[in-house]
Parts: structure tokens; C-alpha cells; sequence
């Protein structure tokens, strides 16, 4: 395996570099921008300052009323956090009940990446995890409402990343799981929904079945086409299609969707719980920021776990594979599934 930054995204899954294009990485390597635009655009929720104050001056001068009115100004003028606002009542509670427990966490597999030793008691307790992930038609009643902001959009256009998004897909994939997403659309989302992102170690103690310890999410036996949506036959030749090279499918078979599939596809993959998806269709956010599991060092970036629909390693759909990319980043191979 390669030491090389890029060399690690490649050994975990192709894709990122494909998502890449050479206008992409400005935009990644220039995550400072791309996050002072997000602020600003966060901070154009809220009245300009000016007129908080406005009203503070408009006050009479003695100082205690100033100062109750800039406090009452203040509290006015912000909007409330998206988790303070009521639950929408068209998102469906389809959350699954994962009890608590402790398991062993990572893995010293002869399989494991070495970002996966060693492995080490987790405790976790009792939460709800989404069924499945989040649908292109769940999150657009977010960005209806005003609260999230749109994911990059369907594009036409060999070599580009967008012509796998699902958002404006023409093939209408509202039953989709969202894709390129970054990490505060997916954060933002789930807020609003009265959720939150799981943790890396929730995400792992359900996709294991606790202390199970799961190779997969359905048990042991390898990834094939009825289990999951990753990279099988159908898959090289939609990609060079669209302008990417070929590389070797997972499994030999057709599993129907070159591309994502409409969340639930694959219930023979079901983990212990019933959560489905576990592993294939899209890399799934986790609220955790990436640390080296014997201290060694940390990143302020998000882990996704799950692998993704063109995953051509086995190994990528493992319960215990993780990465990590920058926040600001978007690609068709990210989307999120939310906890509580």
C-alpha cells in the first residue's frame, strides 16, 4: 500500500480520485474559501448587526434599558438552530432500535488497513439508527423548507463527478440515497430532521452487530450482487461511458444498478438490526473526526464509513474500513444516513 495521502484514498476506494477533477481539487485544496463562503452564507440568516444595533440606539440612554435592549435584540435578530425547530412531519421516523453494549472496535485482520489497528473495547449505548440512508426526496423537503442548501447538481458532461449526482438526475431518483453532499449539508440536514449524524464508533457497533464482531454487516460470507450495490459487471462500462477509466468489478455479476441504487434494493444484506446498506451505494458521514486508533495522531476530518456502488475491493465493504476526506468535500460516491 502506498504511504502517499492519495495513495491511502486510492487502496480504500477509487473514487475519490475520479471525483477529482483537476477544477475539483482547487476547490478542496482551497477548503479555507469554501468555508468563509459557508459562513457567510450561514451568518445571512441573521438580521445584519447594524440593525440590532439600530434598534439598541433608538433605546432611551440610560444604560440598563440600552443594555436589555441589545440583549432583546440580539435574541430576535438569531435565527433559532435547526435543532431546536419542530420535526417536520413529512420525514417518517424510520429509525431501528441498536441496543448498547461494548464491543471490540477495529480490527488485526491480515485484511485490515493499518488506520484499523488495533483493535479495542468500545462501549455504546443505546441509540436509533436510520434504516436506510437519506433519500434525494427526504432532502429536498429540507431544502424546500429552506434550511439545507442545495448538493451539486446532475451535469451532463464526460469526466465530470456530477453526471453520477442524483439531485435534477432526469431519471427522477427521488427514491436515490442523496449524494454529493458535504459534511455540513449532511449535519444540517439531520438537525433539521431532529437528528443528528452517528458516531464512527455507533456506525461501527451496528454495522458488527455489537460485540458479534461482523466481517460484513449480513455476517462473513463475501460481497455478491445480492447482498449489496457495489461494482459489479454492469459497472466498468458505465464508467468509461462517461469519460473515467475501467477498472475490475467486485463480483462478476450484474447486480442491476450501475450506479446508486434506490435505498433498500439489497434486504439479503441487512445487518443484525435491520439496517440496510450498511455497505455499498454511498460512503456514509459520521459525526467522529478522524483519529489514529493508538493515539499517534488526529485530522480535522470527518470519517465515512460503508463503501460505496464502485467499491471493486471486497475489502472496502468491511465493517471495520474507514477514511476520511476534508468536510467541504462533495462527490458522487457521499451521502448520510442520521441517528438519535
Amino acid at each position: 500500500m502506498a504511504r502517499t495521502k492519495w495513495g491511502q484514498l486510492l487502496r480504500v476506494d477509487p473514487l475519490p480520485f475520479l471525483a477529482s477533477s483537476k477544477n475539483r481539487l482547487k476547490k478542496i485544496q482551497r477548503s479555507d474559501g469554501i468555508f468563509g463562503f459557508k459562513l457567510l452564507r450561514d451568518k445571512s440568516s441573521d438580521l445584519p448587526w447594524w440593525i440590532c444595533l439600530a434598534v439598541c440606539r433608538s433605546l432611551k440612554r440610560w444604560f440598563l434599558p440600552a443594555l436589555l435592549g441589545l440583549a432583546l435584540a440580539a435574541a430576535t435578530c438569531k435565527t433559532p438552530h435547526a435543532s431546536t425547530a419542530k420535526v417536520p412531519s413529512q420525514i417518517p421516523d424510520n429509525t431501528v432500535e441498536i441496543p448498547g453494549g461494548t464491543f471490540a472496535m477495529g480490527s488485526d485482520s491480515k485484511d485490515a488497513n493499518e488506520n484499523e489497528r488495533p483493535a479495542h473495547p468500545v462501549a455504546v449505548k443505546s441509540f436509533r439508527l436510520d434504516r436506510t440512508e437519506v433519500t434525494v426526496d427526504a432532502y429536498g423537503l429540507c431544502v424546500r423548507a429552506g434550511v439545507c442548501s442545495e448538493p451539486d447538481a446532475y451535469n451532463d458532461q464526460r469526466g465530470s463527478y456530477r453526471t453520477f449526482c442524483n439531485w435534477k438526475h432526469p431519471q427522477s431518483r427521488f427514491s436515490h440515497p442523496i449524494n454529493c453532499v458535504d459534511f455540513p449539508q449532511a449535519a444540517g440536514f439531520c438537525a433539521w430532521a431532529g437528528k443528528r449524524l452517528p458516531t464512527e464508533e455507533e456506525w461501527e457497533y451496528a454495522a458488527r452487530a455489537g460485540s458479534e464482531g461482523r466481517t460484513y454487516p449480513w455476517g462473513s460470507d463475501k460481497p455478491d450482487q445480492s447482498r449489496l450495490n457495489a461494482c459489479g459487471s454492469e459497472c466498468p462500462a458505465n464508467l468509461v461511458a462517461k469519460g473515467f477509466p475501467r477498472w475490475s468489478p467486485m463480483y462478476e455479476t450484474d447486480d442491476g444498478w450501475p450506479e446508486t441504487a434506490p435505498v433498500g434494493s439489497f434486504p439479503a444484506g441487512a445487518s443484525k438490526h435491520g439496517v440496510l446498506d450498511l455497505a455499498g451505494n454511498v460512503w456514509e458521514w459520521t459525526a467522529s473526526e478522524y483519529a489514529a486508533y493508538d493515539g499517534s495522531h488526529a485530522e480535522k476530518k470527518p470519517v465515512l464509513r460503508g463503501g460505496s456502488w464502485g467499491g471493486g475491493d471486497p475489502r472496502t465493504e468491511r465493517t471495520t474500513n474507514r477514511f476520511r476526506l476534508d468536510p467541504s468535500s462533495r462527490a458522487q460516491f457521499l451521502g448520510f444516513r442520521c441517528a438519535k
